[in-house]
């Protein structure tokens, strides 16, 4: 009976039926159901707070819910708050049981919250109106009829769609691609109201579903610009493929899919931020070689990291390094962070490094056996069941893969751009095969352009990594069953003619021999 009883309470805990900071959030739930008395008589700020208390409650939660319950209960015992924080991550930075005492005092707690609502509302007040009109120098370097052709590329409706032409935007835009796709994505509306003063036109309708991060974070758009001006500088114009074009084009896809409704697995606005700067950062400093390259030739970066995800470690740290930087005099002011707390910066640099890290390809399959398993375990109408522990924290691994996804996502665009990117891609592989002949090194799969089939390459990354990810997407965000899918499909056959074009004309030219 009590080997019987330790099992049941063991499942409970592991579900978090019997964790107080689940029921916490529950109870916030009834409350705020828009039927209860309770929530008739809040104000809206007094809402608003409670909600916050709800994302500190369901935070913990995520956060306990892998470590067994006798650690993270009763007395501070050292030994047990030793093994919590080195064994499972549980960080001691957040003091829960104080956020307790203040959750038990909830007035004050509101009152509190609504005076940092007010400074914050007044910082953005001051932010907003000295810069809503914003527009980068390289805006006033287009002529006007370039300049209208660009704003209708960074309208929001265009940088949310399926299918957008960053090839086309960096030869609009005079070859800085990431720098307006990243200001008009992360300071809309403000990006596509700046520019249609200065065009003389009547102000642009707003999409349906705005981050509005400049408010938010309190963030500069001048300084923004400032930050992606450096990060698209680091990104080489000798590559074919791994440019700033192709930053352009993942950090666009993932907006994309963020309004497609991948954003309903995000718990907050900086998990959003994060992603997105991490779509921008993502490839910083890439060599247009590949790991196995840097592995296989011994290079400085192998030995850095161990040949492990070489490249997207270099890329993080490149990325972080320049967020954390202490400019000079000199020095334009890059710091977007400057209007979040400390531990909006911790969570921002965790949450940004790890999605970094899971576009390494080389973790594909074991993505997506995790994302197959949770929705096979949980369905998909909770995104709280597709948060990970990770080094103490809380992540969706939703987000992740949709940052994955966006970045090999050139085969699921339409024609012609897909081909485009296919040429990209081949001529760096191929470029790096060159480097390996020549360094007598074993030459890395599709990068010897004497044996390489451009459709046959195709055909597989498709069939085996692009359409079982994108198949699996549709199950969580279904707006990919009928925008991304078909498209799919059609560059499948595209492929498949291709290749029995290539046949025809392999026979033909056996014939004349």
């Amino acid at each position: 009976m009590r080997a019987k009883q330790d099992a049941e309470k063991e499942k409970a805990a592991t579900d978090g039926s019997v964790s107080p900071w689940m029921n916490g959030a529950k109870l916030i739930d009834t409350l705020l159901h828009p039927d209860s008395d309770v929530a008739q008589a809040l104000t809206p700020k007094e809402s608003e707070g409670l909600k916050n208390i709800r994302k500190l409650l369901i935070s913990r939660h995520i956060q306990q819910d892998a470590i067994p319950t006798d650690l993270t209960t009763g007395d501070d015992d050292p030994v047990n708050l030793y093994i919590a924080e080195q064994f499972g991550g549980l960080r001691k930075k957040t003091d829960f049981k104080k956020a307790a005492r203040s959750i038990l005092n909830g007035l004050k707690f509101i009152k509190t919250t609504q005076a940092q609502v007010a400074m914050k509302e007044k910082s953005v007040r001051r932010i907003t109106n000295a810069n809503k009109g914003y527009l980068p120098a390289e805006w006033h370097r287009l002529s006007t009829s370039r300049q209208n052709y660009v704003f209708r590329l960074l309208s929001y409706d265009a940088i949310a769609r399926w299918g957008y032409d960053s090839l086309e935007l960096s030869v609009a835009c005079g070859k800085v691609p990431l720098l307006f796709i990243g200001w008009a994505i992360l300071c809309a509306p403000h990006a596509q109201t700046a520019m249609a003063q200065d065009l003389g036109l009547e102000d642009p309708e707003g999409g349906d579903n705005i981050y509005e991060f400049v408010e938010e974070f309190a963030m500069k758009p001048e300084v923004l610009c400032n930050f992606l001006r450096l990060v698209e500088s680091d990104y080489s114009e000798e590559n074919p493929y791994h440019n700033s074009i192709h930053a352009s084009d993942v950090t666009q896809t993932t907006f994309a899919l963020l309004q497609m409704g991948g954003d309903k697995f995000s718990s907050s606005p900086l998990e959003l931020f994060s992603l997105l700067l991490a779509a921008v950062c993502h490839d910083m400093g890439h060599p247009g070689r590949n790991n196995s390259f840097e592995v296989n030739s011994h290079s400085e970066l192998s030995v850095i990291y161990n040949d492990s995800s070489v490249l997207e470690n270099m890329h993080a740290a490149r990325a972080c390094r320049l967020l954390t930087r202490q400019p000079g005099d000199a020095d334009l002011n890059a710091d977007i962070l400057a209007g979040l707390q400390k531990t909006q910066k911790e969570a921002f640099r965790a949450n940004f490094t790890k999605a970094i890290l899971c576009t390494d390809m080389s973790q594909h399959f074991a993505k997506v056996a995790q994302l197959k398993s949770k929705i096979s375990h949980f369905g998909t109408s909770d995104p709280l069941k597709f948060y990970v522990n990770s080094d103490g924290r809380s992540m969706s691994v939703v987000l992740q893969y949709m940052l994955h996804l966006a970045d090999i996502s050139n085969p699921a665009k339409p024609a012609p751009i897909f081909v485009e990117w296919t040429d990209r891609c081949l001529n760096e592989f191929f470029a790096q095969g060159d480097a390996e002949k020549e360094a007598y090194m074993p030459v890395s799969p599709m990068c010897d352009r004497d044996v390489t089939v451009k459709s046959d390459s195709q055909l597989g990354f498709i069939k085996f990594i692009v359409r079982p990810s994108f198949v699996l997407l549709s199950d969580l965000v279904p707006r990919a069953v009928d925008e991304i899918l078909p498209i799919l499909e059609n560059n499948l056959r595209y492929w498949e003619d291709q290749k029995l074009k290539e046949e025809e004309e392999e026979e033909e030219e056996e014939g004349r021999h």
